[in-house]
């Protein structure tokens, strides 16, 4: 699908690197030639997404929890300085829950959906952004978001509200055109540990979820 090689001598970072769609990109980049900074809380994984990466020169894993999202901005900056700077980024880090509106999950259970699916990828970015960053002309952004903020489904109201950023990102297009760019991309189920782990905890819940969003996507 791609020209063998055409990230050379590009540098792109990756948060949510250590599984699922976060880690398929970040290893997928690598392999295309980019140098790839990959961000997640578990060093563990990243160091075994390393190992399976083409190029371990260029895929640098880092520790990093976003959701603590305050100073994320500067951190996302330092990494510019530290690295040099950047010729995009992919936005992937994510948390999933299912909770109904009638249980306790659903206020108090949504700050942290809110913090890292919303408030840490947007902080990341803001960082790269920065003018003292020094993201190429051209650098192109993409937001991976979900189905589950197009299409509605019982008990994901969290989960779909930290999810439908396609305005959020329209609208941040519009501020840095023309220099950069910025894309969502919604995907449906994915089989990712992030979903395996949905199957595990509620089951019959979420394979009739799975199911009907199967029907949906048809």
């Amino acid at each position: 699908m791609f020209k063998q090689d055409c990230f050379v001598n590009k540098r792109f970072l990756v948060t949510g690197a250590s599984s699922g769609i976060g880690a398929a990109v970040a290893l997928e980049l690598n392999a295309l030639g980019a140098e790839v900074i990959a961000l997640a809380r578990d060093i563990k994984k990243l160091q075994s997404k390393k190992g399976l990466s083409l190029c371990r020169e260029r895929f640098i894993p880092i520790s990093k929890d976003i959701n603590e999202f305050s100073g994320l901005d500067k951190y996302a900056l330092s990494l510019a300085k530290e690295y040099g700077s950047f010729n995009g980024g992919v936005l992937s880090a994510g948390l999933q829950q299912i909770a109904p509106i009638s249980s306790m999950l659903s206020v108090k259970g949504g700050i942290p959906l809110f913090n890292v699916n919303y408030f840490g990828n947007l902080q990341i970015l803001k960082g790269l952004l920065d003018k003292r960053a020094r993201s190429a002309q051209g650098a192109s952004f993409v937001w991976i978001s979900s189905i589950a903020g197009i299409k509605a489904q019982k008990g994901l109201a969290n989960y779909s509200a930290t999810k439908a950023v396609i305005a959020a990102t329209r609208s941040i297009a519009l501020e840095i055109a023309p220099k950069y760019r910025i894309n969502t991309i919604s995907p449906g189920f994915v089989m990712t540990e992030m979903i395996e782990s949905w199957a595990q905890i509620y089951d019959n819940m979420i394979r009739s979820i799975l199911n009907l969003w199967i029907d949906l996507i048809r």
